[in-house]
């Protein structure tokens, strides 16, 4: 049997199953609100005479399935708080409502809930993970800014690395690039990322950020779970449900950088069980990004090509300059279906013009992209069916640095079947498969030629993954997780999990993991081919070629000088072991303590030099040049010497492509070297009342390259400091809220592509703060690096300087 078709079977199986249990059985599902009517996360629901427990979402909803028909008391538990709803009724192949409404005075951390640790909500104390969370009040107190990175810039672990104002990199535990595609980044289980760089555009987010429920963070390797693109971590993002979060919001910012945004949510009771959440905005604004023609904003202009500590210079201007227009849209609809059934249908699309993205090729300026998704989901509470579709319609980008237009076009869809079970009181699964496509292809129709690859691409992936909680005693929990993966671009891989999770007491718990990731090269580090520099005109050299009635291939005058993917790379591995320590102290204070240390091996490089390195010749899928089999010898050996005179150092990349024609390699990717890396996560959150919240972080990272050369060890650099640190303030009072946060990054090394060097340390502070005029209107006012501390994140990135912002809202 294929493993397609075992993943189906062994669906198909669970199915049957649960269905045969759900007719002996109903289920209670109910919301548990605050006498405001505002869902309450992390309340622990118990059936007192079944012994069965649920966790509420981020809604305050929750289901308890397979309930055997009779009359219960439910308990209702958030830390000290407890109450009972006696008399619930349960009747054999029903749902019965339990809401519940809670008189209690909760904290902040009384509600800490998680989902991406497990694929399944869990108590953050009890996660198998490091796990961080941004909750949905916190989001929509900074949502005017519309820089969905912005909103992890100050905690704990995380590399937020801004270049433009919507060109960010996000990164965790070091070896970060100028297109991060380590940590994966679902909304609502869609994975986002371009497919032919792995990496995200943030710039094409679909929605107004406060549509957001809640972002959460996993920070370390999560293979065995979410597969190849989460050697890092992952970013998983949940939007708000409508039948929960009905109402509508509609808000305009604007202020410096000519910055207007206006955007758009508005949901609502359709009836018969249908929901609707309509979504919408525009983005219009000026950017950091100068045109780099004879000038450098820092640093000094590059004089000749390799040469580092410079900022390379663009044949290109930017056109448009200083201009961004986005737009997005999209609309939800949800079917109640009852027994706690659930079917959503949704999509949307964005439109980007106008940003600049710093690339291992130099910078790209998208001039018109098109971002149209779409999914399909079913829950039921022991299933989730997932559909999705995304596609990516770049027909106008520019890269800077060679002036060659640049198309691509990709697609990919998905489908991802999950079943979570209990066994037993002390024992759960989550299991899953799943299959994607991609298609990917950089025709450009006006000249009938690639320009990003040799010629169109397509890959396949199949996946299979489970994961075990089991309670040990009360007090320890032992958590075992696996993932296969294959695919038409790389070997099977396992990635295994064990874990083990100790209670020091109800809010104190030690944890201990074991992890194996690997990360397989994206499309663009396989199959790229961008020019890199001007073509050389060498048609001369087809004379030595003509008189035999043979064409050498020079005779178009613009032989490419290229950068190439390779086809041969081998997939990166990550073995990770990790202590992590969580505690609530007095219910005031959360602290996390994350210690972890990786064994690394077939790092793939950033773009390296064809030759010159230590390592010989990086690419061995393109060899020396080789003059056309037809051409008779003595002819052949006098164009080599001939081209080698005239090419001198350059003659030795010369190659063929796949065709046989000539170009030259000048840079490509490689498999390079063992590394260990290590470093310590700090977190602290201290609500002094219920108005003031104090936050710090700190993260040390460090790494040590074996490669026994040092000439060699420049070739690979994490782009990582060894030191940041971060603080924020924070009052809320039901009427206004104001904060401030910083952070400073020490000084460190940024070596991707043709930019190379130095990136100074630099503080940088935001301040944010809102005020309610009544139920229906607000204002407010967000401003990145407020002091104007004029910096740059990464080497070759734009200069950044303050962002003011001002915002009106209006709710209803």
């Amino acid at each position: 049997m294929t493993p397609k078709r075992s993943i189906l079977a062994f669906a198909f199986c669970f199915l049957l199953t649960g269905a045969a249990m759900a007719q002996e059985a109903g289920q209670i599902e109910g919301q548990v609100t605050d006498t405001d009517g505002k869902g309450l996360s992390n309340v622990v629901v118990g059936v007192q005479e079944a012994d069965l427990v649920s966790i509420t979402d981020a809604n305050g909803a929750y289901r308890i399935a397979a309930v055997p028909a009779g009359t219960y008391t439910l308990t209702f538990t958030s830390g000290d708080n407890a109450d009972l709803q006696e008399n619930v009724t349960v009747t054999a192949g029903q749902t019965t409502t339990g809401d519940f409404t809670a008189d209690w005075d909760l904290s902040f951390l009384d509600s800490i809930t998680v989902f991406s640790a497990s694929r399944r909500a869990e108590k953050i104390t009890e996660a198998p993970a490091a796990v961080t969370v941004i909750t949905a009040e916190q989001i929509e107190r900074e949502a005017s800014h519309g820089q969905l990175p912005k909103l992890l810039e100050f905690t704990p672990g995380a590399e937020v690395t801004q270049s433009g104002v919507y060109d960010y990199n996000f990164n965790t535990r070091g070896f970060n690039s100028s297109l991060n595609r380590r940590v994966a980044t679902l909304i609502d289980g869609r994975d986002v990322s371009v497919p032919f760089l792995g990496a995200q555009e943030w710039a094409a987010i679909g929605f107004p950020l406060d549509d957001l429920a809640n972002i959460e963070l996993v920070r370390g390797p999560s293979a065995a779970l979410y597969g190849s693109n989460a050697s890092s971590g992952v970013l998983n993002m949940t939007t708000k449900n409508p039948r929960y979060n009905q109402g509508g919001t509609f808000r305009v910012a604007a202020g410096e950088l000519s910055t207007l945004n206006a955007d758009l949510r508005w949901a609502g009771d359709i009836g018969n069980g249908w929901y609707y959440k309509l979504v919408g905005g525009v983005r219009t604004s000026g950017d950091f990004t100068v045109s780099r023609n004879g000038s450098a904003e820092y640093a000094v202009p590059c004089s000749a090509t390799g040469q580092t500590d410079c900022l390379p210079q663009e044949r290109a201007r930017l056109n448009p300059e200083n201009d961004n227009q986005i737009s997005f849209g999209g609309l939800r609809f949800d079917k109640d279906l009852g027994n706690g059934k659930l079917l959503t249908l949704e999509g949307g699309q964005a439109q980007v013009e106008g940003p600049v993205f710093q690339t291992g090729i130099g910078r790209v300026q998208l001039a018109d992209i098109g971002r149209p998704w779409a999914r399909v989901n079913f829950f039921t509470p022991h299933w989730n069916v997932l559909a999705f579709y995304n596609s990516r319609d770049a027909s106008d980008q520019t890269a800077l640095a060679s002036g060659n237009r640049l198309v691509l076009d990709t697609s990919n869809i998905q489908i991802e079947v999950q079943t979570n079970w209990e066994l037993g009181d002390k024992a759960r699964i989550v299991a899953g498969g799943s299959y994607s496509e991609d298609d990917i292809d950089s025709l450009d129709p006006a000249t009938g030629r690639q320009t990003l690859m040799f010629q169109a691409v397509e890959g396949d992936f199949t996946a299979a993954y489970a994961q075990v909680d089991w309670e040990l005693t009360d007090k320890v929990k032992l958590v075992l997780a696996g993932r296969w993966d294959d695919s038409s671009l790389h070997d099977s891989q396992f990635s295994p999990k064990a874990s083990v999770v100790a209670a020091l007491n109800p809010n104190h718990t030690l944890r201990f993991t074991y992890n194996e990731a690997f990360q397989v090269a994206n499309y663009s580090e396989f199959f790229l081919q961008a020019a890199v520099a001007a073509p050389l005109n060498l048609s001369p050299f087809e004379g030595f070629c003509a008189p035999f009635g043979v064409s050498c291939g020079f005779g178009s005058g613009a032989t490419p000088i290229l950068a190439v993917g390779n086809e041969s790379l081998e997939v990166e591995e990550t073995e990770t072991f990790e202590i992590g320590y969580t505690g609530i102290f007095n219910n005031k204070a959360f602290l996390t303590i994350d210690y972890y240390s990786s064994a690394n091996s077939n790092f793939i490089t950033d773009l390296i030099p064809q030759l010159g390195t230590g390592l010989g010749r990086v690419n061995s899928n393109f060899g020396p040049y080789a003059p056309p089999s037809a051409l008779p010898a003595p002819a052949a050996a006098g164009l080599l010497a001939a081209l080698r005179g005239a090419l001198g150092g350059s003659f030795f990349i010369l190659s063929n492509n796949l065709d046989g024609t000539p170009i030259l390699t000048a840079v490509s990717y490689a498999n390079f070297g063992e590394v260990d890396t290590q470093g310590i996560d700090l977190g602290l959150n201290y609500y002094i009342d219920n108005h003031w919240n104090l936050s710090l972080s700190y993260s040390w990272f460090d790494f040590d390259i074996k490669s026994g050369d040092p000439a060699l060890e420049n070739i690979l650099i994490p782009n990582t400091p060894e030191g940041k640190a971060s603080f924020g303030i924070s009052y809320v009072h039901p009427k206004w809220d104001l904060g401030l946060s910083g952070r400073w990054v020490d000084t460190f090394r940024w070596a991707v592509g043709p930019f190379q060097g130095d990136v100074e340390s630099y503080t940088t502070f935001d301040l944010n703060g809102n005020y309610r005029i009544n139920d229906s209107w607000s204002v407010g006012v967000n401003i990145s690096n407020a002091f104007d501390d004029k910096h740059y994140q990464s080497f070759g990135g734009d200069l950044l300087a303050r962002r003011a912002l001002g915002n009106v809202a209006f709710t209803w």
